[in-house]
């Protein structure tokens, strides 16, 4: 957890560019001919990286004006999915090694799309079975549950869809600029949350006897508040669930009394 900082700062180092505000494409993985050709981004990930990849579909869409999809590796791998030439796969995943993302990413590729991995482990399997790599750069992640991985990527994926926007005309210069000058400071930003960490001591103490949680988070927030529910169960065994905020009147709703605890994630702005 406290690597992180450090593990967003190596991630983005040599990528973006805030003189020019663009990204370096040859870090990326894209070249800016492939980006101009491209029909659709296909994110194909599991657990965690998928929540990550979520997020990522909302910026290339947001920042690029590419039609995106997320889909988890097993489900692709066992249904009949649709690929296409002009089809961009990302896929993510922390080891590389991933099963189930692995099999989607060899459909894809039967299909005729182009890959792109976006990856922490040099040289494993996925980013050897793609087109290009996305290398995260934060280092070996030895616990079970990603932490610095997870934020890592998200970085990552930032990068990849300001570097689709600028290269199809979609995303100004100045607008590129705003977002990676942005991004830039999100490493002091962490630092400055994990300075405080006495105080969430102090919260999760209140809370240790719930047996039940509920996340809650829209548009970004949204994979948050799913990946903070992950979170909760892998690292507590406490049942936790996360929802798309609007969705919690449509049955959630009822499961709520003085005795459940709501986590909202709401940043100031969309």
């Amino acid at each position: 957890i406290f690597e992180q900082p450090r593990a967003v700062e190596d991630t983005l180092r040599g990528r973006a560019d805030l003189a020019t505000g663009d990204v370096v494409g040859e870090e990326i993985g894209v070249s800016a001919e492939l980006a101009k050709k491209i029909g659709r981004v296909y994110f194909v990930a599991c657990g965690t990286s998928c929540h990550a990849a979520m997020a990522g579909r909302y910026w290339v869409e947001q920042l690029a004006k590419i039609p995106s999809i997320v889909e988890i590796g097993s489900e692709v791998r066992n249904r009949e999915p649709v690929f296409s030439p002009t089809d961009l796969v990302v896929a993510v995943s922390q080891s590389g090694e991933t099963l189930d993302t692995l099999a989607a990413v060899k459909a894809a590729k039967a299909g005729g799309a182009r890959i792109l991995a976006v990856a922490n482990v040099l040289d494993s399997a996925i980013p050897r079975t793609s087109d290009g790599a996305l290398y995260t750069h934060a280092g070996p992640e030895i616990g079970v549950a990603s932490t610095k991985c997870f934020t890592a990527q998200l970085a990552a994926l930032l990068l990849l869809a300001v570097h689709l926007g600028r290269a199809r005309g979609a995303l100004s210069a100045d607008e590129a600029r705003r977002v990676l000058d942005a991004l830039w400071k999100v490493p002091e930003q962490m630092r400055l949350v994990l300075s405080r960490s006495e105080a969430v001591k102090d919260i999760a103490k209140e809370f240790v006897h719930s047996r039940d949680m509920l996340f809650l988070g829209r548009g970004t927030g949204f994979p948050i508040a799913l990946e903070g529910a992950l979170k909760l169960k892998e690292i507590s065994y406490i049942h936790a669930e996360g929802y798309a905020a609007g969705e919690m009147k449509h049955g959630p709703i009822a499961l709520i009394d003085e005795n459940m605890p709501v986590v909202v994630v709401c940043p100031k702005d969309a």
